[in-house]
């Protein structure tokens, strides 16, 4: 069951956290550490709640979370309560130390419709779409998925996305863009393996490190 609520984010110390306003306990029937996945906003992860006593939980924010949503603002969020936790950036060969390649020129491919998350990560990291797929499934990435992936890379990412809101925008030398609804890879000038597009129509980018 999908659980829908309106809820700000808050800092204790150095993590941040958005309280559940119900009773969990009472709402779900679940009890502990309860794995779940979050939709807020357009960012999508996975997470145990972590139990606050009397049914009061606390969704954590990652890093990852954080780099991609504006501080102080409320967003409408999605719970569901799942089976277990599903990783794709464990047990990777490949650190931010040492990532998969030293990223010095982009082969553009053609982007598979539904594919547009992985289509950036493959060609970031210079291996077969098909491997890339394996990594993170055949659905729509999110940008959490996103992020996890370049990890499994060690591609270097900016710790915060840049939120255009509409308003014309200077692009970096590299970069992931939330275009139209879609992902795409944005190299030196021009976006890779996609049509023409229009920059107007950004919502948020998220700088790649290329030095």
């Amino acid at each position: 069951m999908i659980y829908s609520f309106t809820a700000l984010m808050h800092a204790e110390g150095k993590r941040t956290f958005i309280e559940i306003p119900f009773n969990v306990w009472e709402e779900t029937g679940l009890k502990g550490n309860i794995p779940c996945r979050i939709d807020i906003g357009e960012f999508s992860f996975e997470c145990k709640l972590i139990p606050k006593g009397g049914g009061r939980y606390f969704i954590p924010v990652s890093k990852a979370c954080l780099s991609v949503l504006a501080s102080g603002e409320e967003y409408e969020i999605k719970m569901e309560p799942i089976a277990s936790l599903s990783r794709i950036n464990h047990d990777s060969p490949y650190s931010r130390e040492n990532p998969v390649r030293k990223i010095d020129g982009i082969a553009a491919i053609p982007c598979q419709d539904g594919l547009c998350g992985q289509h950036c990560v493959s060609m970031l990291a210079a291996v077969p779409l098909s491997d890339v797929v394996k990594l993170m499934g055949k659905e729509k990435a999110s940008w959490s998925k996103i992020l996890e992936a370049l990890d499994y890379y060690g591609i270097h990412y900016a710790s915060k996305a840049v939120y255009t809101k509409g308003n014309a925008c200077s692009l970096p030398v590299c970069c992931i863009a939330n275009l139209d609804n879609r992902f795409v890879l944005w190299y030196k000038g021009s976006f890779c393996g996609v049509q023409e597009t229009d920059s107007k129509n950004i919502r948020s980018y998220i700088e790649i490190y290329t030095d």
